[in-house]
């Protein structure tokens, strides 16, 4: 325990943890918008709807957060490298803030979809700005502990997002989140930008009092002058330039290991478990709790795996705990088609409640152990500067696209072959697991300069 609080201690860098909360505040929107799915999917489908909504009209809802976030990720690359990370992460607020009061304000199932899709963009923005800006800002020995609270924070908007959207009105839902997009505006204004992006356009006085922020015990000259030396190649950048630099060697693989990781990540259908949960649960014909009270505490449960990467990702490596989390993840999607498997061939229902249950709050804590975090946390290292905002456009434009083709298929899939498609999705994962072993490098406790130094010896 002494060794984990000195991880998470270093001396001075008490303001990047300032930044990392402010961040979280921005997380946990981002959060609410996917956790109030569940709940809002089943009471809009139901006969009690507030606004009329067909099956069609409801898949729309669940997959336009993705199609936005593709469509997010271009604007957020765009704006990085226009006005910096820090100035990005803003932008993320005023966009959700006009997703938020469409959806205060909709008074039909077109409405909440154009919303869905605003908010969208704001997430696509978001996975752009914020792990460029915790990689740029942050001590090495704790990037991966402060990206660990940052997801954490969409892991707990997510429990809300179930709570809020199983018991208040959709305008009262939207109040609430617009409420903590603002206290994000105003408080996260107020930090000083980037070192990265003032010394990138010059602003050398600034960058040092940026330093000096950030870490408050840095030797800030040797800093500087390090700095300096790491992102002078992107001052005289050409796009003849930009597009020699992404075919060099260690670029192109570490961008195809990237977005493979995220093709399998997304094919593991999280979010689209996520989007389903209740409806999952009542055709699992649970009944020692109420299906909607089921997803708000099995989320609850879930928080767990969030906390517990907290301490580990800078501990064990980015490797060892994302393997882990897919692992378990994919045992949880084996659980779920176990459990509809055995009620096909007869089995009580009441005897079988435990198995769904228990996979998946496994499935919950293992996406918020790994799954979730470290993907961000490789993002914010692996790139060298002068092509990281383009690379993590494309990742996540990727990430996007493959999350919305499986969240728009979930459907028929399950009409098609029923429960086989959770043993598909957790193959994914069990692929994920291998591939992360035996395919990508270990980035734990390097500065973005030892990463990149190490990509080139490979």
């Amino acid at each position: 325990m002494f060794m984990i609080k000195n991880t998470l201690l270093i001396e001075g860098s008490w303001p990047q943890w300032i930044a990392a909360f402010e961040i979280f505040l921005m997380s946990f929107v981002v959060g609410l918008e996917r956790g109030w799915t569940s709940p809002a999917l089943a009471i809009l489908l139901s006969s009690t709807s507030p606004m009329s909504t067909t099956e069609s009209e409801g898949s729309w809802i669940a997959s336009l957060l993705n199609i936005g976030r593709g469509a997010g990720a271009i604007i957020g690359a765009i704006d990085v490298e226009l006005v910096g990370s820090k100035t990005s992460a803003l932008h993320i607020g005023i966009v959700q803030t006009v997703s938020f009061i469409s959806l205060g304000l909709a008074d039909s199932a077109v409405w909440i979809q154009v919303s869905r899709l605003i908010g969208g963009l704001a997430t696509g923005m978001f996975f752009i700005s914020f792990p460029l800006y915790i990689g740029e800002i942050s001590n090495p020995i704790i990037r991966g502990a402060l990206v660990g609270v940052i997801a954490n924070g969409m892991s707990i908007g997510y429990v809300v997002g179930n709570l809020t959207g199983a018991y208040m009105s959709i305008p009262m839902f939207a109040a609430f989140a617009l409420a903590v997009t603002v206290l994000f505006l105003i408080t996260f204004y107020w930090l000083p930008k980037s070192p990265h992006y003032l010394v990138l356009t010059d602003q050398v006085e600034e960058a040092s009092a940026a330093i000096r922020w950030y870490q408050r015990n840095a030797d800030v000259p040797n800093e500087l002058t390090s700095l300096q030396m790491f992102i002078k190649d992107k001052r005289s950048m050409t796009y003849k330039n930009l597009w020699n630099e992404f075919m060099r060697p260690h670029n192109r693989i570490a961008l195809i290991k990237v977005n493979t990781l995220y093709v399998l990540m997304q094919l593991s259908g999280l979010y689209t478990v996520g989007f389903y949960m209740e409806i999952i649960l009542t055709k699992g014909e649970i009944r020692v709790i109420a299906p909607a009270m089921a997803v708000i505490v099995i989320s609850s449960i879930g928080l767990v795996g969030g906390w517990i990467a907290l301490f580990t990702i800078d501990k064990y490596g980015r490797k060892l705990v994302l393997s882990a989390a897919a692992v378990g993840l994919g045992t949880g999607l084996v659980g779920i088609a176990i459990h509809y498997q055995l009620l096909e061939v007869g089995f009580d229902p009441a005897s079988l409640q435990w198995l769904i249950i228990a996979s998946i709050i496994l499935l919950e804590m293992s996406i918020n152990l790994g799954i979730i975090p470290i993907p961000s946390t490789i993002l914010s290292e692996i790139f060298s500067p002068n092509i990281k905002s383009y690379c993590s456009c494309i990742s996540n434009i990727t990430s996007g696209f493959v999350a919305f083709l499986v969240t728009q298929t979930y459907q028929m899939l399950i009409d098609w072959i029923d429960y086989y498609t959770y043993y598909l999705y957790a193959l994914m994962m069990f692929l994920l697991a291998l591939f992360m072993m035996t395919m990508m490098p270990e980035t734990k406790g390097k500065s973005l300069q030892e990463i990149q130094n190490m990509l080139l010896k490979k």
